[in-house]
């Protein structure tokens, strides 16, 4: 390394030769100053004789102009004259180079040769200013003086010639005269002298000044040409030195830097030991330096390069996960984009498999993929495969960075390995899922110390955004699998309303989630509780050998996996089929099925009474998610809804059609076969019979043994009399011991041997448990066509033989007559006094409360009509409204009741009494009126009742006479915010799928089923029933009748929400009912 130059001597020649061109300059210098003032005294010296000529002119120029003006008397002579000593006196701008000739040239017209200055300057001035000695100047204003007392002469001449007008020869004579005679010229002459004078003057001094220049310059001229001499010795001294300083010449030292500039600094620049401290020797350590710099910048380009190439695998890893959807599309492309973009060799991604403890690659690319052919890595600390950089990255959750792969001690297991695939550095970073550790991605670079800290950010930065994604696609399958589940759950309750029978339903079900969860096949077995074993229902994509060995297969603890979970009423999960002992006598046929694991859910229903199981099968080991769980669950519990509503279903069905405790078709059964056979009579031109039975004191036998009894009694005598009737005839329970017989094709004589028969069949003795019972029964017969075309018709006339069969003593059958027509005229009577009734106020209303089952407080009343004729007295409503509703004056009274209980609600909140719904009675014919909404909903206008305090009944055979109007209508009542209910729900026929379409929020349970609850067990189930629909339905029931502590409490207990009847209190007038208001209700809070 070179410490310092050799460079004194050539330093001490240069600064000498510096010195001696410094001296050359200064030198040089002063001569061409020397020769300046030559120049300059010459300058002098003309500007002086100039000045000095000028006096001498301006001298000449005014005896000019005055001897002009003598002889001409031209005026412009005079003002020249002027203007000349205004010139030499400076009170008038000088013309330009005035000291040329300038008065000669100016004419009679007084044009000027050249221009004047723009200042003006006394001659004398002038001079001084030139350098003129105080001698000469003391000359000069001498002759100045002179020049100027001239002047008096001229003046006076021209004055002279001024004063002779016209001007006279002898005049002009003496005028020019004056300026021509001999005293004038010695006064010219006096004038010249001094400026002669300072002439001599001036040229003596300038000559001196211009000679001692020249002399200086001479001496200038001999100093610089002796320094010139010397610098050329110096010059040669510095060359001499400076090559000593170089130490080569200056082509080889060119040649060297040229070699040097050019970027070559490796070749080596040779030295001697005369070279050392020269500049060739700093040269070449320059050159070693360069050498190294250059070392450095190849290094720091690699490493910026190879964070680039970082950094292009890192963008290409944010783009791939953008579009990848899951991590086995991610995971190549990452591996992928570090070798081709990140300049790794080779790069893989590795997940724990926590049951073997080990890292199984999933994904890698790079060239030297034979790394991973039967690649071993443990997560076991204690075994040699599992303390290498993946098990350690993994095992403690953090990065591991081996810069030596070789020499690195924690990797002698794979050191071969890595040599054959030029392996010099690796890097394991652990990858995260929900939290956790789930493998790790390694990279392997064929460069030693490969990943610095940049490095190492940008690594790990990736390992962050492989754990973002992994956490994206997670909520992104969380986002999936909700979407399906919603799916799911949505066509399971399509399925549920679709009206398709229940075996279709759970073969949808079982199909839809097949395609939800891939590669499984699902089944639905249902338990028969007799035998206890699992009935097939539903599998239709397992082989039928299999569904044949599991049809009938016996529950049991352990007896495979669906048997086991219909008789644990617990999940069962079975992730291998082939090891599970529970599938110890079933594996042969699993094997053969293609079975690899089973899920089995119990199907559950209230109370957790297993219904059958629904199991998922896949062809290989599985555990399932949660999320396989959750559609599992899901699943069964779907089943269980489809069930139970089919048995729901089936019983409303049966109910709404049939005697639940005979099981003989109700009326409107019996309806609707009576339409038929009409249809039939009518095309035929035939007959027949519609006959009404009712047992002779009946209830006596309920009130002495019991209701039990009585119905014992009931379902015998069905049994018999189905057996004296047909198959086509048709034979129907009313409630109580009241029959309708429907006889197809019968006429009167027909009629008249099944009526006897029937007696006969019905007075046989009876035998139950140890009573032994007679019946006997009144019959009213009704023959189409002469008594009616329809139902209502030869219902009535049935009813009114029938009362009079009673009447003439019971046990016997009657045929309606002309005769009985006689009771019309009662019916006449109330028509025609109904018809005024409202003119005449004889219409009231009687309010009944209503009670909330659990808190036994007041919740809204019933406004139930009432009749008092002032001469027939009270009439019964179901007396006068069947005629009302007959004769359409039910739509006046309907909107006079709807006004009226309006109006009383309000007066009663207004009042202060706790706001309670009012419920009104809606008819048939009223609800036919499409403008009853917007009546409604003026009235509660014109009283200002809220809407939400109205409630509308309307009885369930009117709602289902026409379904689909009744749907808009009630639409139209849920947009305006007023209630409706069902009332007398169970005594006619409701389909579930329009009952879920009506706009209701309450069932109403007929009296009929409530009268006989305590005993009657039909009516318990009856009543049990509705409520349960109302609840699956998310509607309320009331009950009305409630007259017994029995009912209330079997009510309360079978979760029925409201009640009405008897127990709380009789229908009262309005007065009678706000005192019942007063007694019971609380007071309204001043809020509301």
């Amino acid at each position: 390394m070179v410490k310092a130059l050799r460079s004194p001597g050539f330093t001490t020649s240069l600064w000498l030769t510096f010195a001696v061109f410094v001296g050359f300059t200064a030198m040089f210098t002063l001569y061409v100053r020397s020769e300046k003032a030559i120049d300059r005294a010459n300058d002098i010296r003309i500007q002086s004789v100039l000045l000095a000529g000028e006096l001498r002119q301006s001298s000449d120029d005014l005896t000019h102009m005055a001897r002009s003006y003598v002889v001409t008397g031209h005026p412009i002579y005079k003002q020249h004259y002027q203007e000349i000593l205004d010139i030499r006196d400076g009170k008038a701008p000088r013309p330009v180079d005035y000291q040329n000739v300038y008065w000669d040239l100016v004419f009679a017209d007084d044009r000027r040769p050249r221009p004047s200055e723009d200042r003006a300057a006394p001659l004398l001035d002038l001079m001084r200013a030139a350098g003129f000695s105080d001698t000469e100047m003391a000359d000069l204003a001498l002759a100045k003086t002179r020049s100027d007392a001239l002047t008096a002469i001229e003046r006076a001449a021209m004055a002279l010639v001024d004063q002779a007008e016209p001007i006279a020869d002898p005049t002009r004579m003496r005028a020019s005269q004056m300026v021509h005679d001999a005293a004038y010229h010695q006064a010219k002459a006096a004038i010249m002298e001094p400026i002669g004078s300072a002439y001599q003057m001036v040229e003596n001094r300038t000559q001196q000044t211009v000679n001692e220049a020249i002399s200086t310059a001479m001496t200038m001229r001999i100093g610089l040409i002796a320094l010139a001499a010397l610098q050329v010795l110096t010059l040669l001294f510095a060359l001499r030195n400076l090559n000593r300083a170089l130490g080569v010449s200056v082509e080889e030292l060119h040649s060297h830097m040229v070699r040097i500039g050019g970027g070559d600094f490796r070749t080596a620049i040779p030295l001697t030991a005369k070279q050392d401290n020269s500049v060739i020797a700093w040269l070449a350590d320059m050159q070693c330096r360069l050498a190294s710099l250059e070392a450095e910048q190849l290094q720091a380009e690699m490493r910026a390069r190879r964070l680039t190439q970082l950094y292009a695998a890192l963008s290409q890893c944010n783009q791939a996960i953008v579009r990848c959807a899951n991590q086995e599309e991610l995971f190549p492309i990452i591996c992928r984009d570090a070798v081709l973009f990140g300049g790794m060799t080779m790069a893989w991604i590795g997940l724990v498999d926590e049951s073997a403890r080990t890292v199984k690659p999933v994904a890698g690319y790079g060239d030297s993929m034979d790394y991973l052919n039967q690649l071993e890595i443990s997560i076991d600390p204690n075994l040699p495969s599992g303390r290498g950089p993946t098990g350690i990255a993994i095992r403690e959750d953090r990065p591991y960075w081996c810069q030596d792969f070789q020499n690195d001690p924690n990797t002698a297991t794979w050191r071969d390995r890595a040599t054959e695939c030029y392996v010099q550095a690796s890097a394991a970073l652990p990858l995260h899922r929900d939290g956790r550790v789930i493998g790790s991605f390694n990279l392997y670079s064929g460069q030693l110390n490969a990943f610095d800290d940049d490095a190492r950010n940008l690594l790990l930065e990736m390992a962050m955004d492989i754990d973002y994604a992994l956490m994206g696609f997670d909520r992104e399958e969380e986002r999936r699998r909700n979407q399906q589940a919603e799916q799911f759950r949505g066509f399971m309750l399509e399925s549920l309303n679709s009206g398709a029978p229940l075996s279709a339903i759970l073969i949808n079900v079982v199909t839809k989630l097949e395609s939800i969860i891939a590669d499984s096949r699902c089944s639905v077995l249902l338990l028969d509780e007799a035998t206890q074993q699992l009935r097939l229902a539903a599998a239709p994509n397992l082989p039928e050998f299999y569904n044949q060995a599991v049809d009938g297969l016996p529950i049991g603890a352990g007896v495979g996996a669906c048997g086991n979970t219909a008789y644990t009423g617990q999940r069962t999960i079975v992730a291998d089929i082939q090891t599970h002992p529970y599938w110890a006598a079933y594996r042969d046929i699993a094997r053969h099925a293609d079975l690899g694991c089973c899920w089995s859910e119990p199907i559950l229903a209230n109370g957790n009474r297993v219904l059958g199981t629904f199991a998922i099968y896949r062809s290989y080991p599985a555990e399932p998610d949660r999320y396989h769980l959750q559609l599992l669950q899901m699943a069964a519990d779907f089943v269980t809804l489809a069930i139970e509503r089919k048995k729901a279903e089936d019983d409303i069905y049966f109910l709404a059609n049939f005697d639940p405790l005979t099981g003989l078709p109700n009326r409107a059964r019996l309806n609707e076969h009576l339409k038929l056979a009409i249809g039939i009579a009518k095309r035929t031109n035939g007959h027949l019979a519609l006959m009404f039975l009712d047992l002779d004191h009946f209830k006596d036998i309920n009130d002495t043994l019991g209701h039990t009894i009585g119905d014992a009694l009931l379902i015998e005598l069905a049994g018999r009399l189905k057996q004296v009737l047909r198959d086509e005839d048709t034979i129907t329970r009313l409630g109580g011991d009241e029959f309708i017989f429907l006889l197809p094709g019968t006429d009167a004589t027909g009629a008249a041997w099944v009526a006897q028969k029937l007696l006969d069949t019905i007075a046989a003795a009876y035998r139950i448990d140890q009573y032994d019972l007679t019946l006997t029964a009144s019959i009213g017969i009704a023959i189409y066509p002469g008594d009616g075309d329809d139902l209502e018709a030869l219902s009535r006339c049935a009813d009114t033989a029938m009362y009079r069969a009673k009447q003439e003593g019971r046990h016997g059958a009657r045929f309606f007559t002309p005769e009985m027509q006689a009771s019309s005229a009662r019916n006449l009577q109330l028509l025609n006094a109904l018809r005024s009734a409202l003119e005449r106020d004889e219409l009231t209303l009687h309010y009944q409360p209503q009670i909330a089952s659990g808190s036994r407080r007041l919740i809204g009343a019933e406004a139930l009509l009432r009749w008092r004729h002032p001469e027939l007295g009270l009439v019964s409503p179901a007396e006068f409204i069947p005629l009302a509703e007959e004769s359409g004056l039910i739509l006046s009274i309907g909107e006079w009741v709807i006004r009226t209980a309006a109006r009383q609600a309000e007066s009663w909140r207004q009042a202060g009494f706790p706001p309670f719904i009012m419920a009104v009675n809606v008819s048939a014919a009223q609800f036919k009126q499409p403008e009853l909404p917007e009546l409604v909903a003026d009235i509660l206008h014109e009283v200002g009742l809220p809407a939400e305090y109205l409630e509308l009944e309307l009885t369930e055979g009117v709602a289902m006479h026409n379904p689909q109007g009744v749907i808009a209508m009630m639409a139209q009542f849920h947009e305006r915010g007023i209630r409706m209910s069902i009332d007398d729900f169970g005594t006619g026929y409701s389909s579930l799928s329009y009952l879920k379409k009506f706009k209701v929020y309450k069932l109403k349970i007929d009296q009929s089923f409530v009268r006989d609850l305590t005993s009657d067990q039909e009516d318990k189930a009856i009543v049990a029933a509705v409520i349960s629909l109302a609840k699956s339905l998310g509607l309320k029931t009331i009950a009305e009748g409630v007259e017994t502590v029995e009912q209330l409490d079997y009510l309360h207990q079978q979760g029925c929400d409201e009640m009405q009847g008897y127990l709380f209190s009789k229908p009262l007038p309005a007065e009678a009912f706000t005192d019942w208001l007063r007694a019971h209700a609380e007071p309204a809070s001043s809020g509301d």
